[in-house]
């Protein structure tokens, strides 16, 4: 009668699978595995969240805690430094970027034609028209328009 060994089995199975943990484990941590690894995960978090309303673009920036609306004929682009823009024949109209930097602790509000800089707690918020020279007077109302509230206490 065969006799089955049962121990010497899961040695076996216990080695092999140390042995492909430890060879997965070897590929995953050289330096020309992490470099492929972290070239296929693009990972930019964007701290605003857009919600749109049947009159407005409602930006909120959950990071900082503030919010402001553009009109609904706003589209977005962008994860960290935003780009508005209206659509018209496929192409982009008004287009507006919009960034912060850190700022001194000046407390009022520029208009410089293509530009509005609004400061707000630690940063300057900034709002700029970035089209061709003939639609700025056109696009700067939009600019006028741009209302920044306090969403943290």
């Amino acid at each position: 009668m065969r006799q089955k060994n049962y121990f010497v089995k899961f040695i076996i199975l216990f080695f092999f699978t140390f042995l492909s943990i430890f060879i997965i484990w070897y590929f995953m941590v050289r330096e020309e595995s992490f470099d492929w690894i972290s070239s296929q995960v693009v990972h930019q978090v964007s701290p605003y969240a857009v919600t749109e309303t049947d009159k407005y673009l409602i930006v909120d920036n959950v990071v900082l805690g503030y919010e402001f609306r553009m009109p609904k004929d706003f589209k977005t682009a962008g994860a960290r430094n935003l780009s508005f823009f209206m659509e018209e024949a496929g192409g982009k109209k008004c287009e507006i970027r919009h960034y912060y930097i850190r700022a001194d602790k000046q407390k009022t509000i520029a208009i410089e034609g293509e530009k509005i800089v609004i400061p707000f707690k630690e940063v300057k918020l900034i709002f700029e028209l970035a089209e061709p020279k003939m639609e700025k007077t056109a696009c700067a109302e939009y600019l006028k328009q741009i209302k920044v509230n306090s969403t943290a206490e």
